[in-house]
């Protein structure tokens, strides 16, 4: 028997399938991560700063460190490292054993009259080497390593492990951020009508989708350096009957002309980059736009607006979840590196998709902040 239900994932044609042993061990290891996440993470609390503790990066690591020399901490500590193993154990497996299918798939999807999107790649295009000296997540071999011809397999792997890391909480098609973040252009710039929209770093398109949802006559794009997850993402945004246009490329110097784009956005992705990267992605985002034409990148609260315990996971993610740059990120002024890229102070601000999102973070990372420019 097969099937690739999973605790409310949308099945659509591209996703794997999962026999009987498979989904057990999936539906074990979501069981697992929501434990981690929901019960075992508050017991750190007596661990943890008092309220008030300034957000400084040197104060957020020592207290990790703090933390991880208690019983406890390093129980919870181990678990979660254990989870993070788990989802690929329990997902590649599956995904192997089917990869030929999901290949021809895939280009099935790429070859057909019908299609509404479009895929290029650019085997030039080299992953930065902040994506190739790390495994990002810990996932082996990241998520730019091609496997065998037209692989997809980093995609169609990647569509099931996050969904289980993050409890099913980005929705049925995992566009929640994406949909967080074009709504609330929507409601903060009406009058904005945009023709073309891109995101940077878009992995599967996974919220990628969203826009293509909240502003069906815009053209939507979305790039990124991993072409087994570009080919996944292509096919499984034409089963979902999207269309997006995406290709190879790197966020840092894309291959867009001048004054292109009326929206630039990325959803989760800046803090799996680096200082000086950030800075190009920056400036990038203005040369592309249109005058009047706005950038959004979505990410993880700033320690500034966490309490001492929601800083605990971010920082140890940066530690230990193959995330080096998150604790940067998180401790810095986004908006005075944007300036520094070549924005101006009055262009850029912080801003969230919620109001209820300005404190307080959430399993996925409190990920309703973002960093605003209008150009």
């Amino acid at each position: 028997m097969k099937t690739g239900s999973i605790a409310g994932q949308h099945q659509h044609d591209m996703m794997m399938d999962v026999n009987h042993d498979e989904l057990a061990y999936q539906l074990f290891v979501q069981s697992y991560i929501q434990d981690i996440n929901f019960r075992l993470q508050g017991g750190l609390k007596p661990l943890c700063d008092t309220e008030g503790t300034p957000a400084s990066l040197k104060q957020v690591v020592e207290q990790r460190r703090r933390i991880l020399k208690h019983p406890y901490g390093q129980m919870w500590s181990s678990l979660r490292r254990i989870a993070r193993e788990f989802t690929c154990e329990a997902v590649g497996p599956a995904v192997e054993r089917q990869l030929p299918d999901l290949i021809e798939k895939a280009r099935k999807y790429r070859s057909s009259n019908r299609k509404i999107g479009s895929l290029q790649l650019a085997p030039d295009v080299k992953a930065p080497r902040y994506n190739t000296e790390i495994e990002i997540h810990c996932k082996p071999g990241g998520y730019h390593t091609e496997l065998t011809a037209d692989d997809v397999f980093a995609g169609a792997e990647y569509d099931r492990t996050t969904y289980l890391n993050t409890a099913g909480l980005l929705g049925p098609v995992m566009d929640r951020l994406g949909k967080d973040v074009a709504q609330w252009v929507k409601r903060s710039h009406p009058q904005l009508k945009p023709r073309r929209i891109l995101e940077m770093g878009c992995t599967i398109g996974q919220s990628t989708v969203a826009w293509v949802d909240e502003y069906p006559d815009a053209e939507i794009y979305g790039i990124d350096v991993a072409a087994p997850c570009l080919r996944y993402g292509h096919a499984r945004a034409e089963a979902l009957g999207r269309h997006i246009h995406f290709s190879q490329q790197d966020a840092e110097r894309t291959g867009f002309p001048d004054n292109h784009f009326d929206i630039v956005a990325s959803h989760a992705m800046i803090h799996e980059t680096s200082t000086a990267a950030l800075h190009n992605i920056f400036a990038e985002s203005l040369r592309i736009l249109k005058p009047g034409g706005l950038m959004v990148h979505n990410d993880g609260t700033p320690f500034r607006d966490l309490t001492p315990l929601e800083r605990v996971v971010p920082d140890w993610d940066t530690q230990f979840n193959a995330e080096p740059f998150i604790s940067k990120m998180r401790a810095s002024d986004l908006t005075e590196w944007a300036v520094e890229a070549g924005w101006r102070p009055d262009q850029v601000r912080h801003a969230y998709t919620s109001e209820n999102l300005s404190r307080g973070v959430s399993v996925i990372g409190g990920a309703g902040y973002m960093v605003v420019g209008r150009k």
